[in-house]
């Protein structure tokens, strides 16, 4: 082959290389569905991709149900702990978290939630925008993640949070969410939140989004990501922490369990699964 042409040949070859190099990555999506437990409708959810992660409120009339039949499908679980809010507590049920709580009762129910749920991997907040601004509970909480092996999602219900900071100084595997979907129960609404979600992730690379189990956010999502769609890829919330972190939390989980005979892996929808 002539010099010439096999230098052409060279520089086409690196001109492709550095194409698929520099070509954009999908925005990684993670969506938890929140309050999940209340009601048998919430049972539908479980017909969404299995990537999208659950956040159950213990105690509630179908949180086990929904908990047994979402692990037969590796999906990953949340504890939707409640915690004081500003306003309308008495929505909070049972086992919330309060200020005015001692210390100990303070841990003694939040162990309770998480043994409720064995199979979660992690806790967010329902409601708690009075609570997460409070370092002192915050500190209890990640304490109790750090001995269980769970990590914490911070659904930011106030600007004034301070629960990814403590979990974060207290070296405790943290996210936060990103976008509420569905505060407006619209199709349009919800198409402009998930487009705002895109449009963060091109810039974070990744998106934490928080919804509920309503029946337009679920036809929703079911139009949306049972469709392909290369700007997006979805995933498990979990996979938005690092492989020693999640490697650590489950080792831990997993000292727990085995008094009990149950043994948890790091295998729940680690890749993406936007079709059936």
């Amino acid at each position: 082959m002539p010099i010439g042409t096999t230098s052409l040949l060279v520089g086409f070859i690196l001109f492709l290389q550095a194409s698929i190099s520099y070509a954009k990555q999908p925005v990684k999506l993670a969506i938890v569905l929140d309050d999940m437990g209340y009601n048998r409708s919430d049972l539908l959810a479980l017909d969404l991709p299995p990537s999208i992660t659950f956040s159950i409120l213990p105690y509630t009339p179908y949180a086990k149900k929904i908990a047994h039949l979402a692990i037969q499908q590796q999906r990953e679980l949340l504890v939707h702990v409640p915690m004081q809010a500003k306003k309308d507590n008495e929505k909070l049920g049972q086992g919330a978290l309060l200020l005015d709580m001692q210390e100990s009762e303070f841990k003694a129910k939040l162990i309770s939630a998480l043994n409720y749920l064995p199979s979660a991997t992690g806790i967010n907040n329902h409601m708690g925008s009075t609570l997460t601004e409070h370092i002192k509970e915050m500190r209890w909480t990640m304490e109790i993640l750090s001995d269980n092996g769970f990590y914490f999602l911070d659904s930011r219900t106030t600007a004034k949070t301070v629960a990814e900071s403590t979990a974060n100084i207290a070296g405790i595997p943290a996210l936060r969410r990103h976008i509420f979907l569905d505060n407006i129960k619209t199709t349009d609404a919800m198409e402009k939140q998930l487009l705002a979600a895109i449009k963060l992730g091109k810039k974070n690379s990744a998106v934490v989004i928080i919804a509920h189990p309503y029946p337009e956010t679920i036809h929703f999502l079911n139009t949306h990501f049972y469709l392909h769609n290369s700007e997006i890829e979805l995933v498990a919330l979990q996979t938005l922490l690092s492989p020693s972190e999640r490697l650590a939390m489950t080792k831990k989980r997993n000292e727990l369990l085995q008094v009990n005979n149950i043994v948890v892996n790091d295998n729940v929808n680690l890749e993406s699964k936007q079709q059936p």
